[in-house]
C-alpha cells in the first residue's frame, strides 16, 4: 500500500510551481530553453494520483498558487495541470484537471501552451491510447465555444499561432462544431479561409451579426497585406489590435508602433522598450519618445504592481544597450562573423523616467508583516562583478535593492556586512535611496562568507528573526554552516520555521544536497522575479 502521509510530496509540487524544480534552488533564465517542462521534472504529481484524498489537493494547489499573483513563470502551472490531464494512474484525476483548464488558461497564449504540453507528454510518455480522448476534446469545445462570437474571433485573429501550434489544427483534431450560425461562421473561416466563410449560409443571406463578422474578419486580411503605413496605423486604432496582430513587414514602421504604444500598459512597454529604441524611434524629435515618457507615472506603477526590480534590470539593460547575449546567440554571432549593428545611444529623458519610476516605485511594495535580517558580503566580487542572467545589473546594487525594497515595506528590518571574525549591523534610515545604501555598504575583503554566522549572531543577541537572507558572490561547501545555524537558532528560540534564502549573485549554480530543508531556499543569479519569489517563500506559499 502507498504511504499516504503526502505533506512532503505536496510541499514539492508547490515548490515546483514557483521555482520550476521540485528542489528548493531557483534559477532565472528561459525555462523552455533548459528542459524545466519535463515530467521526470516533478514525479510529485503521479505519486500524488495515487491517493484519491490527494486529487483535489493537487488541483486547488494550482489555482491557489495562480490566484496569489507571485507565480513569476506561469507556465509552470500550465505544464502541472497538462501533466494531471494526462497522467494514467487516475481517470477522476484526469477530469478534474480538465475541467480546470477555464481557469488556469485564460489567455489563448496559455490555452495553446496546454495543447502544446499535453501533446508532448503524450508522446513521451508512449501512451498505448491512440488519437485524442473525449475528455481533451470536450475541454478544447467548450474553451472555444464558451466566449462570445466576436471574442471568439479576436482570438483566432489575434494568436494565429503559438508554440508550433495553429488553431486550425487545434479545431480539426477537437472536430469542432456548432449549431450558432455565428460560430459556424468563425469555425469555417478559420478552417477554410474568408471565401469559405461568406458562403457558409449555402446560398442564403447572412444575418446582421454575421456580416459584422465577415467585416472584421476582412479588415483584419487587409490589415495583413496592407504595404501603406499610415493605413496599418489606422487600422490598429479602428479595430483595436495589438502587437500580436502585426504582420513582419509592419515591424519596423515608426507609424505603426506609435499606434502600438498608445494602446501599451506601462509593463508592456517596459518589455519593449530595447526594441523601439534599437528601431531609432526614441529619438529626441519624434512622436514616441512623449508617449512613453508619458507612460512613465507613479501611478502606473501602483496599478500594475511594479517591483523596483524590474525598473533596475529595464535601465541598466537600456543603459548598456539591450540584455547581454545568451550563449546560442553569441555562438550564432561568432559563426556569422558579422557583427550586429550598433544600437542608437540611449536617450537621457529614457534613462531619468526610469530613474525616477525606480525611487518611486518602493514606495508601492506590499508588506510581508514577517521579520527580517539581510546580510550582504561587500568583497571584491560582489562589487565588480555583474550578477548571473543579469550581467548589466552590478551584483552589489542587486543586493542592495533587495535589502532596501524590504527595509521600505516591512517594519523590522536588520541589515549588515559580513566582516572577517564577526557580522556589523548597518543603520539605514526607512527613507534612504537605492544609492546612499550602496554608500553605506563599505567594502571588505572576506572571499567567502560563513552564511552560518548571521543566524549566530542573531541567536545570540536574541533577535527575532523570520526569514534570514545572505546575499553573497558564491556559495561554498566548505564554509556553509548556514543549515546547522538555522537549526539550532530555531531550538533555540522556539521559531520552529524560520527561513532562509542564500542568494549567490554571480553563480549560476549552487552544490547539490541528498536532502533538503523545507525552509531554506538557495538563488543563483538575479532577474527582476527574483524579490517576487523571495515574497512568496516568506509568505510560506512553497
Amino acid at each position: 500500500m502507498p504511504d499516504f502521509n503526502d505533506t512532503a510530496l505536496e510541499t514539492q509540487l508547490r515548490r515546483y510551481l514557483y521555482l520550476g524544480k521540485e528542489t528548493p534552488v531557483f534559477q532565472p533564465g528561459h525555462w523552455f530553453s533548459h528542459d524545466y517542462y519535463e515530467i521526470k521534472n516533478i514525479p510529485s504529481v503521479e505519486e500524488l494520483a495515487v491517493n484519491p484524498l490527494k486529487h483535489d489537493v493537487i488541483i486547488s494547489s494550482i489555482i491557489e498558487t495562480q490566484e496569489k499573483e507571485l507565480v513569476q513563470n506561469p507556465e509552470t502551472l500550465v505544464f502541472t495541470l497538462a501533466v494531471c490531464a494526462q497522467q494514467e494512474k487516475n481517470e477522476i484525476l484526469r477530469q478534474k484537471a480538465y475541467d480546470a483548464v477555464q481557469k488556469i488558461c485564460k489567455s489563448p497564449e496559455h490555452f495553446i501552451l496546454f495543447i502544446k504540453f499535453c501533446s508532448k507528454i503524450k508522446k513521451e510518455s508512449g501512451t498505448s491510447k491512440s488519437g485524442w480522448g473525449h475528455g481533451w476534446r470536450r475541454v478544447v469545445k467548450d474553451w472555444y465555444l464558451s466566449k462570445s462570437p466576436m471574442e471568439l474571433a479576436k482570438i483566432v485573429t489575434q494568436y494565429k499561432s503559438r508554440y508550433g501550434w495553429k488553431h486550425k489544427d487545434i479545431f480539426k483534431l477537437a472536430h469542432i462544431t456548432s449549431t450558432d450560425a455565428d460560430k459556424k461562421l468563425i469555425i469555417t473561416y478559420t478552417m477554410f479561409g474568408l471565401e469559405k466563410a461568406k458562403l457558409v449560409n449555402t446560398g442564403n443571406p447572412l444575418s446582421e451579426s454575421q456580416e459584422e463578422l465577415i467585416k472584421f474578419f476582412q479588415s483584419i486580411e487587409d490589415f495583413k497585406h496592407c504595404e501603406d503605413e499610415n493605413s496599418s496605423a489606422a487600422m490598429i486604432d479602428s479595430l483595436d489590435l495589438s502587437l500580436d496582430h502585426v504582420p513582419g513587414h509592419m515591424l519596423k514602421s515608426e507609424e505603426v508602433w506609435n499606434s502600438l504604444v498608445s494602446k501599451m500598459s506601462l509593463t508592456e512597454m517596459l518589455t519593449n522598450l530595447q526594441r523601439v529604441h534599437n528601431l531609432g524611434f526614441l529619438n529626441q524629435n519624434g512622436v514616441i519618445l512623449p508617449k512613453v515618457i508619458d507612460l512613465m507615472t507613479e501611478q502606473n506603477v501602483s496599478k500594475e504592481k511594479i517591483h523596483p526590480a524590474v525598473f533596475l534590470v529595464t535601465l541598466r539593460n537600456y543603459e548598456n544597450c539591450g540584455k547581454p547575449l545568451s550563449f546560442e546567440k553569441r555562438k550564432m554571432k561568432e559563426q556569422a562573423k558579422k557583427p550586429l549593428p550598433p544600437p542608437p545611444p540611449v536617450n537621457k529623458k529614457v534613462c531619468d523616467a526610469l530613474n525616477k519610476l525606480l525611487c518611486l516605485s518602493f514606495l508601492h511594495i506590499q508588506p510581508t508583516n514577517v521579520h527580517y535580517m539581510v546580510a550582504i558580503n561587500t568583497n571584491k566580487a560582489l562589487r565588480e562583478s555583474g550578477c548571473w542572467h543579469s550581467g548589466n545589473v552590478n551584483a552589489a546594487e542587486a543586493g542592495a535593492l533587495i535589502a532596501l525594497s524590504l527595509l521600505r515595506a516591512e517594519k523590522s528590518v536588520i541589515i549588515s556586512t559580513f566582516r572577517d571574525d564577526r557580522i556589523e549591523c548597518i543603520d539605514v534610515d526607512v527613507n534612504s535611496t537605492l544609492v546612499q545604501l550602496m554608500k553605506k555598504l563599505e567594502p571588505t575583503n572576506v572571499e567567502i562568507a560563513d552564511l552560518g554566522k548571521p543566524i549566530l549572531w542573531a541567536a545570540d543577541k536574541k533577535k527575532s528573526v523570520d526569514v534570514f537572507i545572505n546575499i553573497v558572490d558564491q556559495i561554498s561547501l566548505k564554509s556553509d554552516g548556514s543549515e546547522d545555524a538555522i537549526k539550532s537558532y530555531r531550538s533555540k528560540m522556539s521559531l520552529p520555521n524560520a527561513k532562509l534564502v542564500n542568494c549567490a549573485l554571480c553563480s549560476s549554480t549552487v552544490y547539490k544536497k541528498e536532502s533538503y530543508d523545507k525552509n531554506i531556499l538557495s538563488i543563483c543569479g538575479f532577474d527582476d522575479k527574483v524579490p517576487k519569489i523571495i515574497e512568496a517563500f516568506a509568505r510560506s506559499y512553497f
